[in-house]
């Protein structure tokens, strides 16, 4: 029998870099549980807040989540699809090919 709030924690991965997250180091955006440091621009690498970001869903299937400075942030959600891609093949970012995309 386990006692507690709620028994032990399911430790998942996060959805962008594929290690373990932590309780502590836990953020949620868009459905995916990711770190907290781990939630930068993918075209400037600025940290993001939530609700000031936007997520490229024409990456989704090829890269896994991947987010960009909108709103009051920055702009980089309005690069065309193109140039973001580029940037993140620049950055060693492979095409997934099962469950999360992972950063070399």
């Amino acid at each position: 029998m386990n006692f507690g709030c709620a028994g032990d924690p399911d430790i998942k991965n996060c959805a962008f870099c594929g290690e373990k997250v932590q309780i502590s180091d836990k953020l949620m955006v868009d459905r995916e549980i990711i770190h907290k440091g781990c939630f930068n621009c993918c075209y400037c690498g600025a940290k993001l807040q939530a609700g000031n970001a936007a997520m490229e869903q024409s990456f989704f299937n090829r890269y896994g989540p991947r987010w960009y400075c909108a709103g009051a942030s920055g702009n980089c959600a309005l690069v065309p699809v193109a140039q973001k891609d580029a940037k993140l093949k620049e950055r060693g970012l492979n095409v997934k090919k099962t469950g999360k995309a992972k950063n070399k």
